[in-house]
């Protein structure tokens, strides 16, 4: 087979993933209803279509509220808001397959490059934090692109540092992760010396004002007195309404510059180890000492990478899980290059044990080569095997994946509740309260912005909070979530659960949303903890 045609195979097969990697992000898009940030990102894109670029989300860059207004403008008017909101992510997120394969085809070869691919499009883990409306699918395309166009350039493809220079932009006109502009510093002394590559200082310049540039065409927000006042109050933490985290079973605080109280350094060593498959996670590790060993061009490029992200988070003390999707390439990325040296020293010992028999041994011993060749494949086959099979029996709420390592999903409600259950089964909780519910009755929930988009008009919405919840003279409804625990909420839910629940919202089986009613007589006195009422229908 010519080198032609096993380049039209390859691209073939990566188009495939691509392809099955869309379908599982964009089916069933609208099964779950908005979470909290969801509802800002939806109600800031149609601000948009009307010229109004302020509001209460200017604390994240515009891209991909860009994104979601466009798809509010040129999508079918029938189509749920969540589909649309959604729908952005999706779509980069299965082109991140292709970049996926074509940064492993860079760094560890092109069958490397496509067994990652086939592990990206149908891990359950990538699949579900990219079906959310969250900037960090962006983030994690523009960064393998502009890994790509550093790989590429340092091979001498100096056009290719403007267009890593422009996925800089892109990434930061996502997300304001100012703390990985370093990256292409780090990457370009690691590939210095062994590669030649040289940049001058002048060619940096040009190379930081096209960035900047570029990244002010798309995120003009910054240039807004207004948003700079934002930002200041946003990072002292005056608009963050909930700065606690609960993980493994205790709650931390969630604040970036609180680092003994934060959530600790280890939370994205336990989030890889819990939510990639344990044949994946083997794979992974054991590609990583392959690199640690041999530390090429590519090996360099995927350590730094991994190094510079994992330091960077552990510095922070606030820790979520859909951050993961920048670095879970990474693993994917590793636990191919393992599978593609295993394949290649198979096929060198079959070759080399062949040469060596006399003829008449070469064809008795063949089924032996068999087996040594088909060790390799099988374990490639269970690698994507497990991955997919995860993805298809948990979807559409494929974050609930938690690998049997770290308990399966029995730990859901323990390790990340937040992170998994991203509000979902709010929106039914609420919506079974508003067909059920006395006129003029208040909802109390932590998060009163999605509530009010999905309660009856009457309802009032109230913030779960001592003095602020269930304080009225109108029946209360209290929907309490296993994601939505805090440290200033705890005693209050401790108290509910004491009482039978009114209606509980289940997926899968777990209690993602659960009721308790109340009647005016027992939640006159603000702050107290709403009593149960009459047990409801469960759904």
């Amino acid at each position: 087979m010519t080198l032609r045609s096993r380049d039209r195979l390859w691209a073939i097969a990566v188009g495939a993933c691509v392809c099955i990697g869309l379908w599982l992000r964009v089916h069933d898009l609208g099964a779950e209803g908005f979470a909290d940030d969801e509802v800002h990102k939806w109600l800031a894109a149609n601000r948009y279509l009307h010229g109004d670029f302020g509001g209460d989300d200017v604390e994240h860059p515009m891209l991909m509220k860009w994104l979601i207004a466009l798809a509010v403008a040129v999508s079918p008017r029938d189509w749920a808001p969540e589909v649309l909101t959604r729908l952005p992510n999706a779509i980069v997120g299965a082109l991140t397959v292709g970049l996926v394969a074509l940064l492993g085809r860079k760094l560890f070869g092109r069958l490397a490059g496509g067994l990652a691919a086939a592990l990206a499009a149908v891990s359950p883990t990538f699949i579900g934090y990219q079906r959310v409306a969250k900037e960090d699918t962006l983030v994690c395309a523009f960064l393998l692109l502009m890994l790509w166009c550093l790989a590429c350039a340092a091979e001498g493809r100096r056009r290719l540092e403007v267009a890593a220079a422009l996925s800089l932009s892109g990434m930061l006109a996502s997300k304001y992760y100012f703390f990985f502009a370093p990256l292409p510093l780090i990457v370009y002394a690691s590939l210095r010396a062994p590669l030649g590559w040289h940049i001058p200082l002048r060619r940096w310049a040009q190379l930081c004002a096209i960035a900047a540039v570029a990244w002010l065409a798309i995120n003009w927000t910054p240039l807004m007195p207004s948003t700079w006042a934002y930002l200041r109050d946003h990072a002292a933490g005056r608009h963050v309404a909930t700065p606690s985290f609960y993980f493994m079973g205790s709650l931390y605080s969630s604040l970036p510059l609180q680092l003994l109280d934060g959530v600790p350094p280890w939370f994205y060593v336990v989030f890889a180890f819990a939510k990639l498959t344990p044949l994946v996670f083997a794979l992974a590790l054991s590609g990583i000492a392959l690199s640690l060993r041999r530390a090429g061009p590519g090996q360099r490029i995927a350590l730094v990478w991994i190094a510079f992200w994992y330091a960077t988070w552990m510095l922070s003390g606030a820790k979520y899980g859909r951050y993961f999707l920048s670095v879970l390439p990474a693993f994917l990325l590793f636990a191919a290059h393992a599978l593609a040296e295993a394949f290649e020293g198979a096929r060198r010992w079959v070759s080399a044990s062949h040469d060596a028999l006399p003829a008449p041994l070469q064809a008795a011993i063949a089924p032996v080569f068999a087996v040594v060749l088909g060790v390799p494949l099988t374990l490639a086959a269970a690698a994507v095997g497990g991955e997919a099979r995860a993805a298809l029996e948990l979807g559409p709420h494929s974050r609930m994946y938690v690998s049997p390592l770290a308990g399966g999903e029995n730990r859901l409600d323990w390790l990340f509740p937040h992170c998994d259950y991203f509000d979902a089964g709010l929106r039914e909780a609420v919506q079974y309260v508003s067909a059920h519910a006395e006129p003029g009755a208040e909802i109390a929930t932590e998060i009163d912005l999605p509530a009010r988009f999905y309660a009856r008009p009457d309802l009032r919405v109230s913030v779960l909070r001592p003095g602020e919840a269930c304080g009225g003279s109108s029946v209360c409804y209290t929907i309490v979530q296993p994601g939505r625990i805090y440290r200033h909420n705890q005693s209050l839910l401790e108290k509910l659960s004491r009482d039978r629940p009114w209606h509980v919202e289940r997926i899968r089986g777990h209690a993602a949303a659960t009721v308790y009613r109340s009647m005016p007589a027992s939640a006159s006195t603000a702050g107290s903890a709403p009593r149960g009422g009459a047990p409801g229908g469960q759904h």
